[in-house]
């Protein structure tokens, strides 16, 4: 009976716990170009919509935008802004036991494509290329099916996303 009981007075008592809790936040939603656009409250997705038409953010044959490392989006990350300069978050491993974060931002510069319609991005950091991993240079390739960065040298290989 005393089981019976405390189950009695602790259902009603979640129940209403559960009926009154506060509903998450909605994301605001904005007219742009006669496309509501939904901004949430993500850094990263604030600023694609700030500087970029809706139907460039997800869009990966234009180079400008957010690009990420799948599986590591939060560790190795590019963003290309329209005003031709970049910020580019990687990390190296030391010794094996010892990771640093690595940031750079810089300007950049799209070299012709080439038959197989692969340009090279050239990116000159404001404190230079000197940690040995990466040389500043990445290609921006087709496979027909989509667009995608990649530096075989130092195993990079970026797609494009919203965050």
């Amino acid at each position: 009976m005393n089981r019976l009981y405390k189950f009695l007075i602790l259902v009603p008592g979640v129940l209403l716990l559960a009926c009154t809790t506060k509903p998450k936040q909605q994301p605001q939603q904005e007219e742009r170009d006669s496309v509501t656009v939904v901004m949430s409250d993500h850094p990263i997705t604030n600023r694609l919509y700030a500087e970029l038409d809706s139907s460039e953010v997800y869009d990966d044959s234009i180079l400008y935008g957010y690009w990420f490392k799948p599986h590591e989006a939060s560790a190795v990350n590019i963003f290309f802004h329209k005003d031709n300069t970049f910020e580019f978050k990687y990390y190296i491993v030391q010794n094996d036991t010892t990771i640093i974060d690595v940031v750079k931002k810089g300007t950049f510069t799209i070299g012709e494509a080439d038959v197989n319609k692969t340009r090279v991005i050239t990116l000159v950091a404001d404190d230079g290329w000197n940690d040995g991993v990466f040389n500043g240079k990445i290609k921006y390739k087709s496979n027909r099916t989509h667009y995608y960065l990649e530096d075989k040298e130092s195993g990079l290989y970026l797609v494009k996303g919203s965050d």
